[in-house]
């Protein structure tokens, strides 16, 4: 992570001279737990994500910052696997280089630093065969999770102010504690059960609108 995020700013001091700048929001993320309510893996969630594109001085190099809130609940899929509430914000920047296809795509890829706080309230049950099951609430609130998130799309230009930006995204990163195990960490997504729970993964898409306002 150091030397990630060393390398990170050291690129990204052509801030100073930067040309154009956009502003837009995601517009994709909260969708899913609404249309695909019975089968996606989180429910009735609404996430924000606004973000912030800029040129830097180098041609085709742009600087990527983001913002995320999210709020929700998992869904339960066995019994052992409760339904757990969580609330969460999160930041992430991203150093990207960008080649021209056309006069309206423009393909992408990037990586930086992504950092994320979030609270869940949950259950937990294990199975007894002779005793019966074992149940039990678990509240955690300022669970810190640390990593880094590489990804690559395209750019459509809508018109001369207006961006219509598809990404795929991997985001790798590890919770700083992992006393319980969760479904979904804001910022970072659904990790496949199985995992180390104190190590978080996930792929995405992404789709944002962008406007430019200088």
């Amino acid at each position: 992570m150091m030397l990630i995020g060393v390398s990170f700013i050291t690129q990204a001091q052509d801030t100073l001279a930067r040309r154009a700048s956009y502003i837009g929001l995601d517009v994709i993320n909260s969708l899913p737990s609404v249309i695909f309510s019975k089968g996606y893996y989180i429910r009735n969630s609404a996430i924000i994500e606004p973000y912030y594109l800029l040129d830097l001085k180098k041609p085709g190099r742009k600087l990527y910052l983001g913002a995320g809130f999210a709020t929700g609940s998992t869904h339960q899929y066995v019994d052992s696997d409760p339904s757990q509430a969580f609330r969460g914000t999160y930041v992430r920047a991203a150093y990207e280089v960008r080649r021209l296809r056309s006069t309206r795509r423009i393909i992408y890829g990037g990586y930086g630093p992504v950092i994320a706080i979030a609270g869940y309230d949950g259950k937990f049950r294990f199975k007894g065969p002779t005793f019966g099951d074992y149940e039990g609430r678990f509240k955690e609130t300022n669970n810190v999770a640390l990593g880094v998130e590489a990804y690559f799309g395209f750019d459509f230009k809508l018109a001369n102010n207006w961006l219509l930006r598809l990404t795929f995204r991997n985001v790798m990163g590890r919770r700083t504690k992992a006393d319980t195990y969760v479904q979904y960490f804001p910022g970072f997504g659904y990790t496949p059960a199985g995992f180390n729970n104190r190590f978080l993964y996930s792929g995405g898409l992404s789709l944002q609108i962008h406007y430019k306002i200088r």
